[in-house]
């Protein structure tokens, strides 16, 4: 069975296209397709959001336009990767809103975030968090909807490589690097049987540019032209002319640079998934299409470099120019990511929409049923009219029959008072049970909290802990101290120092949310290399334990 049309839109840093797509009996097909270039200067980032908008009028001049999901570019994104305890569903995304006040260097009210589970071992599950500001995102999709763009969605395009790979290699169970080579910034994606790991780096083809404009002494935009034409064969110099020397000494310096945070990139993934390194490298993006790179990174990093095929599996509309499309075939990827999300079992998905705006696309799907019932309301009103109209004898029958419904409806009354009652009680029970679930959840991420804290601190446990609700829900706990460096001659000073690590650590305590203050603390030295302290902490009412 055929879907309809999505309009899917990748706004990447140096380019915005348009892309309609369509699924039959699991299939994908590429039904329509443009592309517009961004002429600004890279090296301004304010003036992106100008150079698209100028991009987005060309293309919904042309038909495009209407209800469509926007790629939101990878430099303009907030990655982090964090692991959580393997809790049921709705527990665990209150450990991830928790984990990710810790994790985002920013107010939760000042960005818009969403996550994704990448991997989960039934012990703790690995979550994908990215985040973008709200003022760069709520004035991205305000400009996109005064050009005629109707948001549904704001996708981020970090992990849009990985439904593409799924739809096209999916068969293909070999550890792969997918790396996008994008203007601004690369993003590097380690795919392999259990999930993926993403990495985004602010390396791309501006930094080549860059470098060759301050080397040439060429404003960038000039650079950028130069660069482009010459990578490309689109001009050539003589062997012996200086500006050759420039270009490959600058590429060739980029190519090592790239290969080095390859190389950071392969390490630090092995160490925090233990697993092997990539047997394969795909490259996809503009940048990765400057001469000598596959072959180079081949030989560096020893493994095979190929060019990744998003279309190995997607059929091509009749309507599509090839022409244009093969030109623009290694910045599509992520915009067939998010068109494979209509064929793919489990696909990921970061959706960045605000929810101001995505409360009006909720109310705008509701209107035609509001309508419905104004005008069946409005209807409704007629018999009564028309009954009114009629004979005053009518009239007075109806009345006799009305009194006479009374004692039975007062009744009626009487049993509405009783049961408000009784349903009053019980919403007070459901508040309390509610009360005590969140106060499960509450632990869980109170004891996440306390365990770090502890390993940081290193060399103190705690022994004991009871929860005292009778006086007002103070926990009292008890625990102790190894003096590592104890002095015989001196045991005072020791326990002076350990009191001094203990005190730092009760301080941590106070700074949770679930904590109001530390009180009632005592020390014990009376053992020789060991500190023994008991302590209370105050709770917060406002986040019970």
């Amino acid at each position: 069975m055929s879907s309809s049309k999505s309009l899917i839109v990748n706004c990447g840093a140096s380019h915005v296209s348009a892309s309609y797509y369509s699924t039959n009996n699991g299939s994908l097909t590429l039904d329509d397709f443009q592309a517009v270039d961004l002429e600004y200067d890279f090296s301004i980032e304010d003036d992106w959001l100008h150079a698209t908008v100028q991009a987005v009028k060309s293309l919904t001049s042309s038909g495009y336009k209407g209800k469509a999901t926007l790629i939101a570019p990878g430099y303009q994104l907030l990655t982090k990767s964090i692991k959580v305890p393997h809790v049921e569903k709705a527990k665990q995304q209150q450990i991830i809103a928790f984990e990710a006040q810790q994790n985002i260097p920013y107010p939760l009210s000042e960005v818009v975030w969403d996550n994704q589970v990448i991997a989960d071992d039934g012990v703790e599950t690995e979550v994908l968090l990215i985040a973008i500001k709200s003022e760069v995102i709520n004035r991205f999709c305000q400009t996109m909807g005064r050009e005629g763009l109707v948001t549904e969605s704001v996708q981020a395009s970090s992990i849009l490589d990985y439904n593409a790979y799924r739809a096209n290699y999916g068969d293909d169970s070999e550890d792969t690097l997918l790396i996008n080579i994008g203007a601004r910034a690369s993003n590097l994606l380690f795919v392999n049987e259990s999930g993926f790991f993403v990495r985004n780096i602010a390396l791309g083809g501006n930094s080549l540019t860059q470098n060759l404009a301050d080397n040439l002494g060429k404003p960038f935009q000039e650079a950028e032209q130069i660069k482009t034409a010459f990578f490309g064969g689109q001009t050539s110099y003589e062997p012996d002319h200086p500006s050759v020397q420039i270009l490959q000494n600058n590429a060739q310096a980029f190519q090592k640079r790239l290969s080095q945070e390859i190389t950071r990139s392969i390490v630090n993934y092995r160490r925090q998934k233990g697993t092997k390194a990539p047997v394969r490298i795909l490259l996809a993006g503009r940048g990765s299409l400057l001469p000598g790179l596959s072959e180079y990174l081949s030989e560096t990093q020893k493994v095979n470099v190929d060019y990744f095929n998003c279309f190995e599996k997607v059929a091509i509309g009749s309507g599509v120019d090839t022409a244009l499309l093969e030109s623009h075939r290694f910045n599509l990827s992520e915009a067939v990511g998010e068109a494979s999300r209509n064929v793919l079992t489990d696909p990921v998905s970061i959706n960045l929409l605000p929810q101001s705006l995505a409360s009006e696309m909720a109310f705008e799907k509701k209107k035609p049923f509001l309508v419905v019932a104004a005008a069946a309301l409005a209807l409704a009103t007629v018999p009564p009219i028309l009954a009114y109209s009629q004979t005053s004898g009518a009239v007075q029958k109806d009345a006799k029959e009305l009194q006479a419904r009374v004692p039975g409806l007062q009744s009626l009354h009487g049993e509405i008072v009783a049961n408000t009652g009784k349903a009053e009680a019980i919403r007070k029970d459901i508040a309390s049970l509610e009360t005590l679930v969140n106060s499960r959840s509450n632990w869980i991420i109170f004891f996440s909290d306390l365990q770090e804290q502890l390993q940081d601190v290193q060399d103190v446990w705690l022994e004991d802990l009871n929860l005292n609700r009778s006086s007002g829900n103070r926990l009292e706990l008890s625990g102790r101290m190894l003096i590592k460096d104890f002095d015989p001659d001196n045991p005072t000073k020791s326990a002076q120092s350990a009191a001094s690590r203990v005190n730092s650590l009760l301080e941590r305590f106070q700074g949770s949310d679930f904590i109001n203050s530390v009180a009632d603390i005592k020390f014990d030295n009376t053992v020789p290399r060991i500190l023994q302290f008991k302590f209370t902490l105050v709770t917060n009412p406002e986040k019970p334990l």
